[in-house]
């Protein structure tokens, strides 16, 4: 993704820097724009220091979900391990675009990819964050624990009545807290519903 500077002809390459990353990607010569809080190189600079932060163009077309009314939906429920409580969240979305038709009021499970925008937003919530599987190139977005650090499954928080995120709208007053993410969302995963 490049994006032309104001009142100059130098292109930008921006980057997505994990906040605990961000000391390193500075050391290295990126740059802050704080206008639009993202990292950036000059894209004439050689890119292949930096290239585990460059977007990949390839992301943009696997992406199956977009929105621009979603929220971080959070809940405190039991370990799927060590059984302490602990909040998950999920996506939460009023209104999107899945696989190019419209839908509203879902959630979103088993998250295989997420746009710069989402994962930016994501950051106050480290607890959710990729797991990478064995003799495979791409992982998948779970919460983990924060006491004995098990990814949480997304089908015992999703698929059942007694789960937290089965039923959103329909859910007890002040047991789901909800977060609205700024902007268009795109990501990649399972939608979920709630049937009437």
């Amino acid at each position: 993704m490049t994006a032309l500077t104001t009142g100059s002809t130098v292109q930008r390459t921006y980057l997505f820097v994990p906040p605990e990353e961000k000391a390193e990607a500075q050391a290295l010569g990126a740059c802050w724009d704080a206008d639009s809080k993202r990292w950036y190189i000059d894209s004439g600079e050689p890119s292949t220091k930096y290239s585990r932060w460059l977007p990949d163009a390839e992301h943009d077309e696997e992406f199956t979900i977009t929105s621009t009314e979603a929220y971080v939906a959070a809940a405190t429920t039991a370990c799927q391990r060590c059984h302490s409580a602990i909040q998950v969240i999920c996506i939460h979305c009023e209104s999107g675009m899945v696989c190019g038709e419209p839908l509203d009021r879902f959630t979103v499970s088993d998250v295989s990819a997420i746009n710069d925008s989402l994962a930016r937003q994501l950051g106050r919530w480290p607890n959710f964050r990729k797991v990478i599987v064995q003799k495979a190139e791409d992982g998948y977005f779970a919460n983990h624990c924060p006491n004995c650090g098990a990814p949480q499954d997304d089908m015992y928080l999703h698929s059942e009545p007694d789960e937290p995120f089965f039923d959103i709208p329909g859910a007890a007053p002040g047991s789901i807290e909800l977060t609205p993410l700024a902007g268009s969302i795109q990501l990649s995963g399972d939608e979920h519903f709630q049937v009437d």
